[in-house]
C-alpha cells in the first residue's frame, strides 16, 4: 500500500498559475497512490463532499475549518485536512472523526490486521503558536494511549524543521516522540539532508514534512521517499510503501460462555446479608481434626497431619465459594443495562412482557384487541430503547452527575473506572510462535527461564523450637482482611476479597486455626502457592508480537494474601533497613527521595564542588533475588525459625502458571525471585539489598550532610552513587559490582549511565571514565529518576516541560472521554486528574518562560475539559468553580511538602533542612524560594 502525504496548498478549481499547478501535482500522485492525505485543503464545510468526486476513482474525507454560514468570510479560507483513498480499499476502511479542524483519521481493517492513519495540519512556527503547537501535541499524545491498536501512521505537514537545531517546534515533535516511545519513521529512513519546503521568497529548504510511526508500523514500511520530481510549488510529497503482509493481527478473546462471574459492586446489600448467613451455615459443616490443631509438636512430620490442614483449607475455600453461587450470573446470558435503562425503560419492558404473554396465552392470535396491544407495547418499548441509544453519552454523563451531587463519590469513582475499559486485543503471534496453545506454551518457556536463572544451593533449616508466635488469633485474620484492597481481579481459587470480607466471623476462626497449623507444621497447600501470570503490554507503542514488550501481573491466591499480612506483622520488627531506603515504607515516596538527591548535589555546587552521580539499572532485580541467600539473611537478622522454615517451604513449592486469552499453560516451578506484586516481595526484596547499603555507607567515601555520610540512595531498585570525588564514585561502583557478583544482582552497564554536576570552573576539565564489570559508562547531560527529569546543572525546565505535555493529554483524554458530562462532573475529575502536578514543590531553578507555559497549559487544559474559549478569563473561571489557581496551587504544593518534612522520620530527610545537623536550611536555593512563594521572603 502506498500513502502519500502532500500540503496541497487548496484544492480550489481556480486558473491562476498556482491553483492549476497544485492540481497537476494532485493529479498526477492519485495515478499511483491507495491513499493521499491532503493538507491546506481550504475548502469550507460546505464543500467537503466534494472530496467524493474529485477523482473517479477515489472516495475522500476532509475537515474544515470555516462554516460558509456562520458569516461573511474574508480572505483565502485557513487550513483543512483531507484524506482520498482508492475505490479497491473503500470495503476496509471507515473514517474516524476526532471533532477537530487540523486532524482526520481513517481505520483500515484488512484480513484481522487493522491500522489506522491520521493526517494532521500543525500551526506554523512562530512564539504565538507555541501553546497551540503544544495543546495539538498533547491531543495526539491522548489519541495514541486511548488507541486500542498498536500501528498507528502519523502523516502531514507538522511545520517542524527537524534539520534545524535552532526550531523549536522541531525539538518539541523529536521530545513528543521520546515521550511516547514514537519512531520519527522520515528522521530514521532518509537522508539528513532532505528538505521537503523550499520558500518561494527566501528560496531557502525546510524540513516539515513528517510520518511518525508506532514501532510495528514503522517495521511495516518498505520505503519511504521525498517526491523530488513533483516539486512544483513550496512544499514537496512525502511517500511511504507499507507492506500489509508485515502488520501484527490483533485478535479478541471472548470468555467463554459458560463461565460465571461475581461482580460485588453489583451486589445489593440484601444479598450480601444473605451471603453471610449461608457462609456462616456453611462453615457451620467444615469438621475440624482436633488431634492436628493440638498437635505441638514443630517438627512433626505425619502426612496424615498435613492432609488434614490441606483439607480444611480447601474445606473453608469451597465454603465461601458454594455460599457465593447465588449471586453469579452465567457469562453468555449477563444482560448489561444501558444507562437511563430504570428511568424509560424497564416498566415498559414488563409491559411489553406481559402484553406477549396475555397474547400467547390466548393462542397468539393474528388479529383483535389483543394482538394491537401487544404490538402497541412493544412499539413503546423499541421507542424507550431507541431513545436510550441516541442519547445513550449524556445519560451515562447524567449519572454521573447525580452521583457527585448524592455524595456518591464511591459509585461515581466505580462507574467512571467501567466507563474506561476497553476490549482487550491480543496478537495473533508473539515471537514468531502462532496459536493460544503454542503461545503460552512459549510464555511458559520464558518465564521459566527467569524465574530459574540462579543457580541456589539447597537451604537447610534443620530442627526448629516451638515459638508462641505461632499462635495465629482470629482478630489477625480479621484486621489482615481489612487490609486487603476490594474491587480486584481473583486468584486461580476465584475467591476475592469480598469473600473474606462479606463472610461469617466463623471463617476467620476456623483460618486462624489452618494458619496456626501451618506454621506449626512448616507446610502450605499447593492450591494456595499457584500463581498465575498474565502478560500484559508494557508500551502500547512498542512491538506488540515482541516477548520483551510485556511484564507479568502476577494473580495469587487471596488467602495467601491473608496469610502474607498476618507474617508482614511479625517479620516487620526484623527486617529493618538503612535509611537511604525509600522504597515500600510508611510516609516515604519517591518526591522525597528526589529531595534528598536535589538538596545533596546542591548543597555541594553552592559550595564551588561538583558532584558525580551515577544511576545504577539492576535487570530484573526482583526476579533475581537467590532464595537460599535470602533465606540466609533472614536467618542472621534473627527472623524466629518458624518463620524462615514457613517461608522456605513457600519459595520452594511455588508454581506458576501462565494465562494467555482463554489458554492456561501448565505449571512451572520456581527457584530464584520475588512475586512482584506480593504483600511480602517488597521488604524481602529491601532486605535482600540492605546489606549493600551498609556497605556502601561503610565506604567512607561520598557526599557528607553536616556530619552524616549521603552517598547513596535507594528506591526499591532505583540505585543512585553520587561522591564528590571521581575516585570516590568509582569506589562505589565497585562494591556495587562485587555485591552484584556475591548476590546475583545483574548490574546492566549499558543502562546504567553517570552524571556530572560540574561547577563554572569544572565544565571544560576532561574527568576520568567510569566503569562497571570493566564496561565504561555513559556520561549523560540529563536523566529521568523516579519520572523527574534531572539535569546536570540542576535546571528543572525540562521536568517542567515534562508536566506541560502531560497536563495537555490528560485534558485532552477526559474531555475525549468526558465531554459530555455536566461541568460539576468535570470539575471533579479535572480537580482529580489535572492538578497533581508531579514534584512541582521540587521546582526552584528555571526560565520564567517555561514556567509561565505551564501556567499557559494549565489553563488551556480547563478550558479544553469544559469547552471554553482560549480567551476565557482564566481567574474568573477558576474563582466560579472553586479551581485553585496555578500559583495558588504551586503553594499549596509547597506547604504540604514543607509539613511533611517536618514530620518525616527519615534520617536522611531530617538532617537536609535541621538546623542542628548542617546549614543547608539557611543556603538552599530551594528554601528561599519555598519562603519567597509562601511568605514574600
Amino acid at each position: 500500500m502506498r500513502i502519500v502525504s502532500y500540503n496541497s496548498r487548496g484544492l480550489r478549481l481556480g486558473n491562476g498559475a498556482g491553483d492549476r499547478a497544485r492540481r497537476i501535482v494532485v493529479d498526477k500522485l492519485l495515478e499511483d497512490v491507495d491513499i493521499l492525505c491532503l493538507q491546506e485543503t481550504m475548502l469550507p464545510k460546505q464543500n467537503l463532499d466534494r472530496l467524493n468526486s474529485f477523482h473517479c476513482n477515489f472516495f475522500g474525507a476532509g475537515e474544515s475549518t470555516t462554516d460558509l454560514s456562520s458569516g461573511i468570510i474574508q480572505g483565502r479560507i485557513p487550513g483543512g485536512v483531507a484524506i482520498l483513498w482508492h475505490k479497491d480499499y473503500d470495503p476496509f476502511i471507515s473514517v474516524v472523526r476526532l471533532n477537530v479542524d487540523w486532524c482526520i483519521a481513517v481505520k483500515i481493517v484488512m484480513d484481522e490486521k487493522v491500522f489506522m492513519i491520521l493526517n494532521i495540519y500543525m500551526p506554523y512556527e512562530s512564539h504565538q503558536n507555541e501553546d497551540e503547537y503544544l495543546a495539538k501535541l498533547g491531543f495526539l499524545s491522548s489519541f495514541i494511549s486511548q488507541c486500542e491498536f498498536n500501528c498507528v501512521f502519523i502523516v502531514g505537514d507538522m511545520n517542524a524543521d527537524i534539520s534545524d537545531t535552532r526550531s523549536t517546534f522541531g525539538q518539541h515533535l523529536i521530545q513528543f516522540c521520546v515521550n511516547n516511545n514514537l519512531v520519527l519513521t522520515s528522521k530514521e529512513r532518509l537522508p539528513a539532508d532532505s528538505h521537503t519546503y523550499v520558500s518561494e521568497a527566501w528560496h531557502s529548504t525546510s524540513w516539515l514534512d513528517h510520518c511518525i510511526c508506532t514501532e510495528d508500523a514503522h517495521e511495516c514500511i518498505s520505503r519511504v521517499e521525498i517526491l523530488y520530481s513533483l516539486a512544483t510549488t513550496d512544499h514537496i510529497p512525502v511517500s511511504l510503501v507499507v507492506n500489509c503482509e508485515s502488520l501484527p493481527v490483533l485478535l479478541q478473546h471472548q470468555s467463554p460462555s459458560h463461565t460465571e462471574k461475581l461482580t460485588w459492586a453489583k451486589v445489593s446489600v440484601e444479598d450480601i446479608r444473605k451471603y453471610y448467613l449461608l457462609s456462616d451455615c456453611s462453615l457451620r459443616s467444615v469438621s475440624v481434626h482436633k488431634e492436628t490443631l493440638q498437635c505441638r509438636d514443630v517438627n512433626c512430620e505425619h502426612m496424615e497431619h498435613r492432609l488434614h490442614l490441606c483439607t480444611l483449607y480447601q474445606n473453608i475455600v469451597d465454603s465461601l465459594i458454594i455460599a457465593s453461587e447465588f449471586l453469579c450470573q452465567k457469562g453468555a446470558t449477563k444482560f448489561k443495562p444501558l444507562p437511563g435503562w430504570s428511568e424509560h425503560a424497564y416498566a415498559l419492558h414488563a409491559e411489553s412482557r406481559a402484553a406477549y404473554k396475555v397474547w400467547a396465552a390466548a393462542g397468539k392470535p393474528k388479529s383483535g384487541s389483543i394482538l394491537e396491544s401487544k404490538k402497541a407495547a412493544n412499539v413503546k418499548f423499541k421507542n424507550a430503547v431507541r431513545y436510550i441509544k441516541r442519547n445513550e453519552q449524556t445519560m451515562r454523563a447524567n449519572s454521573l452527575a447525580n452521583k457527585l451531587k448524592n455524595n456518591d463519590v464511591s459509585e461515581f469513582w466505580k462507574e467512571l473506572k467501567r466507563s474506561c475499559i476497553s476490549k482487550q486485543l491480543l496478537p495473533a503471534s508473539i515471537n514468531g510462535v502462532s496459536g493460544d496453545k503454542n503461545i503460552v506454551e512459549a510464555w511458559r518457556n520464558h518465564f521459566s527461564r527467569i524465574f530459574n536463572c540462579v543457580n541456589s544451593e539447597r537451604f537447610n533449616l534443620g530442627n526448629i523450637n516451638y515459638n508462641h508466635g505461632m499462635i495465629v488469633r482470629a482478630d489477625e485474620v480479621r484486621l489482615a482482611i481489612e487490609k486487603m484492597s476490594l474491587n480486584k481481579a481473583c486468584g486461580p481459587d476465584q475467591l476475592s476479597a469480598e469473600h473474606m470480607k462479606y463472610a461469617s466471623c466463623r471463617a476467620q476462626v476456623l483460618l486462624s486455626l489452618c494458619f496456626t497449623g501451618f506454621l506449626k507444621h512448616g507446610i502450605l497447600p499447593d492450591h494456595m502457592l499457584s500463581v498465575l501470570l498474565v502478560p500484559i503490554v508494557k508500551e502500547k507503542t512498542g512491538k506488540i508480537s515482541c516477548i520483551d514488550n510485556y511484564r507479568p501481573i502476577a494473580m495469587a491466591s487471596v488467602l495467601s494474601k491473608v496469610f502474607e499480612h498476618i507474617l508482614l506483622e511479625r517479620l516487620q520488627n526484623f527486617i529493618t533497613t538503612t535509611e537511604n531506603q525509600f522504597g515500600f515504607k510508611g510516609k516515604l515516596s519517591t518526591d522525597l527521595c528526589i529531595y534528598a538527591l536535589k538538596e545533596t548535589v546542591s548543597k555541594y555546587m553552592r559550595h564551588n564542588t561538583s558532584v558525580f552521580m551515577c544511576f545504577l539499572d539492576a535487570s530484573k532485580a526482583f526476579d533475581r533475588v537467590n532464595h537460599q541467600k535470602l533465606f540466609i539473611k533472614l536467618q542472621n537478622r534473627g527472623v524466629p525459625s518458624y518463620l524462615v522454615r514457613i517461608l522456605h517451604f513457600w519459595y520452594s513449592h511455588q508454581l506458576m502458571q501462565v494465562k494467555w486469552g482463554t489458554e492456561v499453560s501448565e505449571p512451572f516451578s520456581v527457584s530464584n525471585g520475588v512475586r512482584q506484586g506480593g504483600i511480602l516481595s517488597p521488604v524481602l526484596f529491601n532486605l535482600y539489598l540492605d546489606e549493600l547499603s551498609v556497605t556502601l555507607n561503610a565506604s567512607k567515601t561520598g557526599c557528607l550532610v553536616g556530619d552524616r555520610l549521603v552517598n547513596h540512595l535507594i528506591y526499591a531498585d532505583d540505585l543512585v552513587l553520587m561522591s564528590p570525588y571521581s575516585a570516590g564514585l568509582q569506589q562505589l561502583l565497585r562494591a556495587c559490582a562485587k555485591y552484584g557478583e556475591q548476590f546475583d544482582i545483574l548490574f546492566n552497564p549499558k543502562k546504567s549511565v553517570v552524571m556530572i554536576a560540574a561547577t563554572k570552573g569544572d565544565l571544560k576539565l576532561n574527568f576520568p571514565s567510569f566503569n562497571l564489570t570493566n564496561q565504561v559508562l555513559e556520561v549523560v547531560s540529563k536523566v529521568k529518576y523516579l519520572g523527574h527529569i534531572l539535569r546536570s546543572d540542576l535546571c528543572d525546565d525540562e521536568d517542567i516541560k515534562r508536566q506541560c505535555g502531560k497536563l495537555y493529554m490528560q485534558a485532552n483524554t477526559l474531555a475525549r472521554n468526558f465531554g459530555m458530562c455536566s461541568d460539576p462532573v468535570k470539575v471533579s475529575l479535572f480537580r482529580s486528574f489535572c492538578t497533581p502536578l508531579y514534584t512541582a514543590h521540587l521546582w526552584c531553578n528555571y526560565s520564567k518562560v517555561v514556567m509561565k507555559k505551564l501556567q499557559v497549559a494549565y489553563q488551556d487544559a480547563f478550558r479544553i475539559l469544559m469547552k471554553l474559549p482560549r480567551w476565557t478569563s482564566a481567574s474568573h473561571m477558576f474563582v466560579v468553580s472553586n479551581i485553585p489557581t496555578f500559583h495558588a496551587l504551586l503553594r499549596l504544593f509547597m506547604y504540604k511538602f514543607i509539613c511533611r518534612l517536618s514530620l518525616s522520620a527519615n534520617a536522611v530527610v531530617r538532617a537536609l533542612p535541621s538546623l542542628t545537623y548542617s546549614d543547608t536550611r539557611y543556603s538552599s536555593v530551594l528554601f528561599k524560594h519555598w519562603n519567597n512563594c509562601l511568605y514574600g521572603l
